[in-house]
């Protein structure tokens, strides 16, 4: 491995929010080998998407003061979750932003900029890490397009119950009161993440699957295999306690529950908490892939009051763009 160029050491962690995404990425920070960043950078599904045409100085704004690693620059710290007061903010800005300008430099990809910026901030020689980890939800939607720009990328990929990741929606919406909560996103996230974790079984594509009640249900046993995938030692010391930038952290739950070490009990929240219409909205659109995963239906069949009943948090707006999705997708998927 130590062969690769630095640029060529890519990790990218995929899935869908409020798999086990943020947690997995804790759990590897504090690995010796690895260098992880904290937060997303939305690069594959912003950066080189909607930012691309206008220019390398628009990708360098977004990444340090719209996306969420913006914390790592200037951005508001959120106490707790995402406080970053004692990170040297200003020196890690000032050399990203040294190196994507430096005209020697200028063709060189941004987002390996950013990495080797990172670790001349934290003062961890690039010699010294085996990989380095972008963690973004969304990178789902772009595997092609980071195995074209990173041939020798790892990628791992989370999975967990999507009535689970129902719940956790629910209950985020309950606390943030956006008005924007969408059961069909919920739905339609969950299946592109197990097509594609069903191909990275089915050796389509490489990668490695990491299901999220594994993960907290027998942490030591998938780390030990997730390390293995990565090619780096496995030391339980290391890699059962979550950390960001080498801080402990206690979690980004739903519920608002912090954690002082991994437990189970966010697996089966959801069988405490959800309704049997919102169960059924689930399985009515995933209940075909769900048991490829050991996620065994609950109901019989589908059932139409589930389909059409609103789900808590759901606003009119966006229970009919579900409603109205789902169906579109539906007869899209006949033809």
């Amino acid at each position: 491995m130590q062969s690769l160029l630095f640029k060529e050491r890519a990790c990218f962690i995929a899935g869908q929010a409020k798999s086990g995404t943020t947690l997995l990425a804790a759990l590897l920070d504090n690995h010796p080998e690895l260098l992880v960043l904290p937060e997303e950078t939305a690069y594959f599904p912003t950066v080189l998407t909607k930012y691309a045409p206008r220019g390398r100085r628009a990708q360098f704004d977004y990444l340090t003061k719209e996306s969420r690693s913006n914390v790592l620059f200037a951005g508001p710290s959120v106490r707790g979750k995402r406080d970053y007061a004692d990170f040297p903010r200003t020196e890690f800005l000032e050399a990203f932003e040294r190196s994507a300008f430096d005209s020697a430099r200028i063709d060189n990809d941004l987002l390996v900029l950013m990495v080797e910026s990172y670790a001349a901030t934290l003062g961890i020689p690039l010699d010294r890490i085996k990989r380095w980890v972008e963690k973004t939800p969304a990178n789902r939607n772009h595997i092609p397009a980071i195995l074209t720009r990173f041939p020798c990328a790892k990628i791992l990929v989370t999975m967990r119950d999507p009535r689970a990741i129902l719940a956790a929606q629910i209950a985020l919406e309950k606390t943030r009161k956006t008005g924007r909560f969408s059961t069909y996103y919920v739905i339609a996230h969950w299946l592109v993440a197990a097509r594609l974790a069903r191909r990275v079984r089915d050796g389509e594509i490489p990668g490695f699957v990491v299901p999220y009640e594994q993960l907290v249900c027998e942490p030591a046993m998938t780390m030990e295999k997730v390390c293995a995938y990565l090619e780096i030692n496995f030391d339980p010391e290391t890699v059962l306690t979550p950390t960001k930038v080498g801080r402990f952290w206690s979690g980004n739950s739903a519920a608002r529950i912090n954690f002082s070490q991994i437990s189970p009990e966010p697996a089966t929240r959801w069988q405490r908490e959800l309704s049997e219409n919102e169960i059924g909205w689930v399985e009515w659109h995933c209940r075909d892939l769900m048991p490829e995963f050991g996620y065994e239906p609950r109901l019989r069949g589908r059932e139409l009051r589930s389909f059409v009943r609103p789900i808590r948090g759901e606003r009119p707006r966006e229970y009919a763009k579900s409603r109205l999705y789902s169906i579109r997708d539906a007869m899209t998927k006949s033809k």
